[in-house]
């Protein structure tokens, strides 16, 4: 049975300059029409999240995702071509693609097959020791095992493991979803205590994202 094609993700922060919003109320209500209407990107869902106030380095998220990862980069161009998109700076861009994994066969990838409803998103980059990969599968099995049960215990927080080897400097790219805050932060403090803590190489930046609409977006961060 063959692969069936990877998803693609990237997940875009951007940072707003301050002189934008020191420009005349009817320029920047036509730049952010134009700017809304860029979002509309044929084949390429778009997922808005605030991040102002909880992040020093961005003010929002775009989670974009397609079949075709130029799409992705094409729809990422055509922000820019817009008169507030020249007034962002991309102060991260994680790319990314779902594949199978050799720990759960049976696992999917929450955003492929339910609507996007929850609060919360907590973007996670992460990378795995050198050493890990020395270690033979069913022993990194034995450890994802127990990596899974602790999950399990935190029902309302949803999983996305997608993987950027090749595409970026980390090894995957988390994204879990939920609408308590405090669920996901204790089981990030419990998964501090699993076996396979050790051998995590990286596994920051963490990035809280607040789910809006794009006209949310723009009236909270007065663009």
């Amino acid at each position: 049975m063959s692969e069936k094609p990877p998803t693609y993700v990237d997940f875009l922060g951007y940072r707003v300059d301050p002189a934008w919003r020191r420009l005349d109320s009817s320029a920047r209500t036509e730049g952010a029409r134009r700017f809304l209407a860029a979002l509309d990107f044929p084949d390429v869902e778009v997922r808005p999240y605030l991040t102002a106030g909880l992040r020093a380095d961005c003010d929002f998220v775009f989670w974009t995702i397609s079949k075709d990862l130029a799409k992705l980069q094409d729809f990422a161009c055509g922000l820019i071509r817009t008169e507030l998109g020249r007034n962002l700076t991309l102060a991260h861009s994680w790319v990314a693609m779902t594949k199978p994994t050799p720990y759960s066969k049976a696992h999917q990838q929450h955003f492929e097959i339910a609507p996007q409803t929850a609060r919360w998103l907590f973007i996670y980059p992460f990378t795995k020791t050198h050493e890990w990969y020395q270690l033979p599968i069913e022993r990194r099995r034995e450890m994802m095992e127990q990596h899974n049960e602790v999950g399990h215990r935190f029902p309302g927080v949803l999983i996305n493991t997608c993987y950027s080897f090749g595409l970026g400097d980390d090894d995957f790219m988390l994204a879990f979803e939920a609408d308590d805050p405090k669920e996901f932060s204790d089981l990030v403090q419990q998964l501090r205590e699993s076996k396979a803590r050790p051998y995590t190489r990286n596994d920051a930046p963490l990035m809280p994202c607040r789910r809006v609409t794009a006209e949310e977006l723009i009236g909270m961060l007065a663009l």
